[in-house]
């Protein structure tokens, strides 16, 4: 069923309310916006679809009661993007079940697709071919309504799969807790990119983070992608070489505005790491640490901690915040440091 009067949605946010379990996927368009425009939130509850036409003019936050609901399982797949459109419409989610997340706890390494997780577990082969759809187009036909069905329909198999094997392998947890932490946000803002060429020295620093700061709200008050304001991936090109033209010449920005940026960047230098690690060995260590228990709990590598995490835990100190991983992954590491570890090869295992 299609969603795109109030009193549908009325009816549906009353049937729902009586479920134990959903599984929602969302369609959105984010190509020329800081914030995602909302196309269709599909759910289906094992027997029935229901597509919501975000379009329509309907009011999405009668959905608060459904998604707020702790006793309904709301389940997605790959939920971080579904749960940044849902805070910003101020629709919080409760209850959560990433099937994304809930693989790397039952042994899968990188964050598995739903196709490829589809086709491992159900055996089944989907069409991906409208998955870069513009979902601002209307009307939608026949396919575009199986492929919003097909994305919620495989979730119950998935559900049922994952949440049997983290209760056999003990992991549940473990999973719990980070479903309740995965929507924390930090004051600090970095990305992947500004890790790989900046210490954390430089990154931690005051001039650095108001300039991330204020990028970030620019780019949220002219509901513009962040990096048209400038890229991450040029930050330390205008920082060393004090080259900016590119912002001078940026259409996105006020005369003010470009005064202002030029002015943080100036204020910026690129910091001395006095904590830097040299011994390549170190690291290997941690990653030796990290792998044990991940064979040893059957949880994926990159959810204990991925290169940057170990690089900001040696340097720094700084653990990724978790219950889970303190138990199983930071108190040997923690022992390591301090020169109390004992390590033994026990029946082909290293034990700690």
């Amino acid at each position: 069923m299609i969603i795109q009067s109030n009193q549908d949605l009325e009816k549906f946010c009353k049937l729902a309310s009586r479920k134990k379990v959903l599984f929602i996927d969302t369609e959105f368009d984010r190509r020329n916006t800081y914030y995602s425009e909302l196309s269709f939130i599909s759910v289906y509850d094992g027997t029935k679809f229901w597509l919501i036409d975000c379009l329509s003019g309907i009011k999405v936050e009668a959905l608060s009661k459904v998604l707020s609901n702790k006793k309904i399982t709301k389940v997605l797949h790959g939920s971080q993007q579904d749960l940044e459109i849902f805070k910003h419409l101020q629709l919080p989610l409760n209850s959560l079940f990433d099937t994304q997340t809930a693989a790397q706890f039952c042994g899968f390494e990188q964050p598995i697709s739903y196709a490829n997780a589809v086709l491992k577990i159900c055996k089944v082969s989907l069409d991906k071919q409208l998955q870069n759809s513009d979902w601002l187009k209307r009307p939608i036909n026949k396919k575009t309504i199986e492929y919003l069905k097909n994305d919620v329909k495989y979730l119950k198999p998935l559900y049922a799969f994952f949440l049997k094997e983290l209760k056999k392998n003990k992991n549940f947890s473990y999973f719990k807790e980070e479903m309740s932490i995965i929507d924390q946000s930090s004051d600090t803002i970095t990305s992947s990119l500004i890790r790989k060429k900046m210490n954390s020295n430089t990154i931690n620093n005051k001039s650095f983070q108001s300039l991330l700061h204020t990028r970030e709200q620019l780019a949220q008050k002219k509901n513009l992608p962040k990096n048209w304001i400038f890229p991450d991936s040029g930050i330390l090109t205008i920082i060393k070489n004090k080259e900016y033209k590119d912002i001078k010449e940026n259409k996105n920005l006020t005369f003010q505005e470009k005064k202002m940026f030029i002015n943080k960047f100036k204020k910026i230098k690129v910091q001395k790491n006095n904590n830097k690690i040299t011994n390549d060995n170190i690291i290997k260590l941690i990653n030796i640490i990290r792998s044990e228990v991940s064979k040893n709990k059957n949880i994926s590598e990159q959810l204990i901690s991925n290169k940057n995490d170990t690089i900001a835990y040696l340097e720094d100190g700084l653990k990724k915040n978790s219950k889970w991983r303190e138990k199983i992954f930071y108190k040997i590491t923690d022992q390591l440091v301090k020169k109390n570890l004992k390590i033994k090869i026990k029946k082909n295992t290293i034990a700690f």
